[in-house]
């Protein structure tokens, strides 16, 4: 039988090639991405090739024999099945075997050992404004980008249902939160039916049925509305199979506003039980909570979905505190809030160590209380591990974040993040991607997604990432100045520009630098006076990090790219590391310093550890 090493080589099954070492499946123009989960699910078959796979033997290879009940097991192999188009019976790919296990249909084919290279694309350049970056655009401008730059047509998933939002009838602005609350219940909800394949949408699109089913590469389209009249709460809704547009779920559900938890559960019941078969999965808890402390809650995750506005961060962290203050055994209100402690560096420039120690205390007064987020805390360790350096306590938190039960598309994000740091580029697009299959409107997943094409070289995806990211109202300093690291490389040097001085104009400094270090990068001539410019407003605390290691090293100032490397010796994250492996900056990581600094920084150990291997541009690991 083949061992893990010789899988992780490729091999074909069937019609697929499976390549373990990107992610992917492939059958012609077609790839399927599973999550790490389900493609450990596949290798545990794979490495008895057609034999006998005892549910045992899986809960060994991908559990590391960790006690699960049925359902991890169940979801995964039905996830395995859609990416196989192998749902039908009978089963073409992988066989039940009942009460023994599960078996692959299909001989292995070994690929044996390939060398792989990634192979530099050429970029598609597509004109854009950046003053219109920070608002949301018309849902026309957006259905045309679904339509038209999504990177394949995916297949269509049987039991497969996009969420819209939910409209707001009642007349009431500051309702909003309760119809996006119900709405964020439900795709949770029906997220975690091992039958369902559930993709949560944010915007409302100006295109018919048929078009957003295919766009979004789903069978059937959820729409809703709510109602509210005095203290009483409707909720209507409408399943349309996209193939024809033919109806084949409707109804409405009514209940009391304080008890719109028990009104979610029947409106999830009703939904599931039209599109799958099999039991209603449970929510993240199965405690009831407080309907006051629940609203708080509700209005928690409604400013926390909106933390880049304001004083919303703030906001949800009081919400949260209240919604705990009121019910102490609700598990999701502890988990929301130490998320949003997680993030007060980021967005307020907080203590690492005290905002640290926040998070990790609140989550684990949560799993006190309920052991049913324990899972989905792994987000919350693996932020806080990633920001103290310890790369494999921090993967192995996320792991089991991204295998919860009910998964939160922020966990692959931030695990995306976290394998970038240590130079996993195509592991990191590949989580990337993942949160981007089921959360396909979140400005924030989109950007991460076109970031990490951007550090592979992609620049043809890249573009189409940032111009929907762009579209769904994505805006931060991360993401202009990655944009314009991209328009450098295609040559664009005057709009990239103007995204660095608008990145730059966010965190309120100078801007005087932009003009002489861009007009650098387009004459190389001029990088003396460039340079001058980069000292003086490095010396007045004008200059971001990443601009100035990214800009020294393009004008050969590799000693000083060097000196700020090691600005990451620091507590936290000073920049993100994975700008460390972008393709421009070679020269630096051809530096002696370079591998000795990533030595003190822990990346070294980590790849020994986890069975990676560093090219010189990034790390190619041969064990998941």
């Amino acid at each position: 039988m083949p061992t893990t090493e010789d899988l992780f080589a490729g091999f074909t099954m069937g019609d697929w090639e499976v390549l373990p070492g990107k992610g992917v499946l492939r059958r012609g123009d077609q790839e399927e991405r599973p999550e790490p989960k389900v493609f450990a699910v596949l290798i545990a078959l794979a490495k008895r090739d057609g034999n006998l796979a005892t549910r045992d033997d899986l809960i060994e290879d991908v559990w590391d024999g960790r006690p699960i009940g049925d359902e991890p097991i169940n979801r995964c192999l039905s996830q395995l099945r859609g990416h196989l188009g192998d749902r039908n019976r009978p089963h073409q790919y992988v066989e039940t075997l009942q009460r023994r296990g599960y078996r692959l249909m299909k001989p292995v084919v070994l690929h044996g050992r390939v060398a792989t290279s990634d192979a530099r694309r050429e970029p598609n350049p597509v004109p854009r404004g950046w003053k219109a970056a920070a608002t949301v655009m018309a849902a026309a401008l957006l259905a045309v980008i679904v339509l038209t730059m999504r990177p394949s047509t995916p297949e269509l998933e049987l039991r497969s249902v996009a969420v819209l939002p939910i409209e707001n009838l009642s007349g009431d602005a500051s309702n909003q939160y309760v119809a996006d609350g119900i709405k964020n219940a439900l795709v949770q909800r029906l997220a975690a039916s091992p039958d369902l394949t559930v993709k949560n949408t944010r915007v409302r699109y100006d295109l018919e049925p048929e078009q957003l089913a295919e766009a979004l590469g789903v069978e059937n389209i959820l729409t809703g509305a709510l109602q509210i009249e005095g203290s009483t709460l409707k909720v209507t809704y409408l399943v349309s199979r996209g193939a024809d547009n033919v109806t084949i779920g409707s109804g409405e559900v009514n209940g009391e506003l304080d008890s719109i938890f028990s009104l979610q559960e029947r409106l999830a019941t009703e939904i599931h039980n039209g599109l799958a078969s099999g039991a209603v999965p449970e929510l993240i808890t199965l405690y009831t909570p407080d309907s006051r402390a629940y609203n708080s809650y509700m209005r928690g995750i409604y400013a926390f979905e909106h933390r880049g506005q304001g004083k919303n961060l703030e906001d949800a962290i009081g919400l949260f505190q209240e919604s705990i203050r009121l019910d102490k055994y609700y598990g999701p209100a502890y988990l929301s809030l130490a998320t949003a402690y997680a993030l007060l560096p980021a967005y307020r420039d907080a203590p690492l160590d005290e905002t640290a120690r926040l998070a990790v205390q609140t989550v684990e007064m949560g799993v006190a209380v309920d052991n049913n987020i324990r899972d989905a805390a792994g987000a919350v360790y693996g932020s806080v591990y990633h920001k103290q350096k310890k790369w494999l306590k921090s993967e192995e938190a996320y792991r089991r974040a991204v295998s919860a039960r009910v998964v939160d598309s922020n966990a692959f994000n931030w695990y995306s993040r976290m394998l970038a740091s240590v130079g996993r580029l195509d592991d990191s697009l590949r989580e990337a991607l993942a949160a981007v299959a089921i959360d396909p409107d979140n400005a924030v997943i989109n950007s991460r997604v076109a970031i990490a094409h951007t550090w592979l070289g992609n620049a043809k995806e890249a573009h189409e990432f940032f111009r929907r990211a762009d579209a769904l109202g994505a805006t931060g300093k991360r993401h202009l100045l990655a944009y314009s690291l991209l328009l450098v490389r295609d040559g664009r040097f005057e709009k990239a520009a103007d995204a660095a001085a608008t990145a730059t104009r966010m965190s309120g400094v100078d801007v005087e630098w932009v003009q002489p270090v861009f007009a650098a990068f387009e004459d190389s001539a001029l990088s003396g006076p460039a340079l001058q410019a980069l000292d003086l407003a490095t010396t007045n605390g004008t200059l971001a990090p990443e601009v100035e290691l990214f800009a020294r090293t393009v004008f050969g100032d590799l000693d000083g790219a060097m000196a700020v490397a090691r600005q990451l010796e620091q507590p936290g994250e000073r920049f993100e590391m994975d700008l460390l492996f972008a393709p421009e900056l070679q020269a630096m990581r051809d530096h002696p310093d370079f591998l000795p600094l990533l030595e003190r920084l822990g990346v070294v150990a980590y790849w020994q550890q986890a069975g990676c291997e560093f090219n010189g541009q990034k790390a190619v690991c041969t064990t998941d």
